[in-house]
């Protein structure tokens, strides 16, 4: 199982950043069949970019890799996830009117992308865990 964790984690990168498209991007989590369709076609390929890699032709594993990076990205669960630990957020950082502004959206990006990366990791490890 440890050696098929390096490459589901290019193929999370591949997937997530080199393969989605600004608009996959920004229309994954609005509300409508537009927002369903740009999530549903994101994680399609980013399911094939990690199981390409892994080497893996199983439905089972495509669907354990495809099931949780949908809901996570769908309901923008990194953002979920900082709400509840109070942790940062972007309605914060863009209230604040300080001339410390453009650093809190910057770090606070940064901050989202470790936390939405931390919560895919994990299920792509608990895939390989479970299936493979």
């Amino acid at each position: 199982m440890e050696r098929l964790f390096i490459p589901c984690l290019f193929g999370h990168l591949i997937g997530d950043y080199l393969l989605q498209s600004k608009w996959m991007a920004l229309t994954k989590s609005l509300k409508g069949r537009s927002g369903v369709f740009a999530c549903s076609t994101h994680v399609a390929v980013y399911t094939a970019a990690v199981c390409l890699l892994v080497g893996s032709a199983s439905p089972l594993f495509a669907l354990a890799v495809f099931a949780p990076h949908w809901i996570i990205d769908r309901w923008s669960l990194a953002t979920l996830w900082l709400k509840l630990i109070r942790g940062r957020t972007f309605a914060a950082a863009l209230a604040n009117q300080t001339e410390f502004r453009e650093f809190d959206i910057a770090f606070t990006a940064i901050v989202y992308t470790v936390t939405d990366n931390t919560i895919h990791l994990l299920t792509l490890w608990l895939a390989l865990y479970l299936i493979a």
